[in-house]
């Protein structure tokens, strides 16, 4: 697959930096797609756990929280119809980025 120089997929937005421990929203629209995701701080003990839909109103978790190691990690392309959301928790919060497509 054809990529960017930093290994962003060809095609992908680039969410605003995530840089507390909270909810974000990455994309609302139905085609949201989430395609990987770049760790600039790892923190301390940060995770995070993608979402298709709203977490905690009947958001569907798209996999377990992942234990934020710095680097560029691209995930097989996961389907949010409902909308990309983000939770991030830890002990001290990191840095990240978020590659989707919508």
């Amino acid at each position: 697959m054809p990529q960017y120089p930093l290994n962003i997929p060809l095609g992908a937005q680039v969410s605003a930096a995530i840089t507390t421990n909270t909810t974000t929203t990455i994309n609302t629209g139905s085609g949201s797609v989430l395609a990987g995701y770049i760790v600039n701080n790892a923190g301390s003990a940060w995770t995070v756990q993608f979402y298709n839909g709203v977490p905690g109103s009947g958001g569907v978790a798209l996999g377990p929280a992942i234990t934020a190691a710095v680097g560029f990690f691209e995930l097989p392309k996961l389907g949010a119809p409902n909308g990309l959301y983000a939770v991030t928790a830890g002990t001290t919060a990191g840095s990240l980025t978020v590659a989707y497509y919508g």
